[in-house]
């Protein structure tokens, strides 16, 4: 079995669409990549309540927990209070982020800028070369700044922590249309358990019209669902084959 992760963004802004939301669809990819499967993305207010019913949901049901957005010095960044309150813990100023703030702003630090230095109680930094202000981490909850460029920078360094074996994938690209294809594709469905299989219509394209997706951990598993999958609909259809 993969490893699970949940992915809650939090900002009144996406929900009301005044912004786009592009962590949620980089991370997912890149988490994949790293063997670890996304079961559920989140999209949640600025509100503390929700925040904390969220995270100590996803906490207890994931791996993995990531969190975008709330983090700032502004009224509406209470992503940590929300943490907190899911775990009846207090938030408290990091010396550490105290120190880097004091460097950056010297006497002219507000207390506005010096919430960017708080924490849930218990939480660790994780720190790296490029980023200059560390990564919270509390549990297994991952928190993560909202602006994408952001966001990317800190998860390049968590990266590495996760090792786990690869989702295996592969793409076959099929000149027939998905409701003739379904009953082959729900024959592979019931006899390979542990391949996960998608299907996606194709408009607009003269070559293929639908893509299949097969994803499992094993090889030989993979392997023998898309032969199998390729025979039952015939080689003739099959366009091309990725991964």
């Amino acid at each position: 079995m993969a490893k699970t992760a949940g992915i809650i963004i939090i900002g009144d802004e996406i929900l009301s669409g005044k912004v786009q939301d592009l962590n949620s669809q980089f991370m997912a990819k890149e988490l994949r990549l790293r063997g670890i499967d996304v079961r559920r993305i989140s999209v949640i207010p600025d509100d503390i309540g929700e925040i904390a019913r969220e995270v100590k949901e996803f906490s207890k049901r994931f791996d993995y927990v990531f969190t975008s957005g709330g983090i700032g010095p502004t009224h509406d960044d209470v992503t940590i209070e929300g943490i907190a309150e899911a775990f009846n813990v207090k938030t408290v100023l990091n010396n550490s982020l105290k120190k880097l703030l004091y460097k950056k702003y010297g006497v002219n630090l507000t207390p506005e800028q010096l919430k960017m230095a708080e924490v849930p109680e218990g939480a660790e930094l994780l720190k790296d070369e490029p980023i200059k202000f560390p990564l919270i981490l509390f549990k297994n909850i991952y928190i993560l700044p909202g602006i994408p460029e952001y966001l990317k920078e800190k998860f390049f360094v968590i990266e590495k922590l996760f090792n786990e074996p690869p989702i295996l994938l592969k793409k076959v690209y099929i000149r027939e249309y998905e409701p003739e294809i379904a009953p082959f594709l729900n024959e592979i469905v019931k006899s390979h358990k542990d391949v996960k299989i998608g299907s996606y219509p194709v408009l607009g394209n003269e070559d293929y019209y639908v893509m299949v997706t097969l994803e499992s951990l094993d090889e030989e598993s993979l392997n023998s669902a898309l032969e199998d999958f390729i025979n039952k609909i015939s080689r003739e259809k099959v366009t091309k084959v990725e991964g």
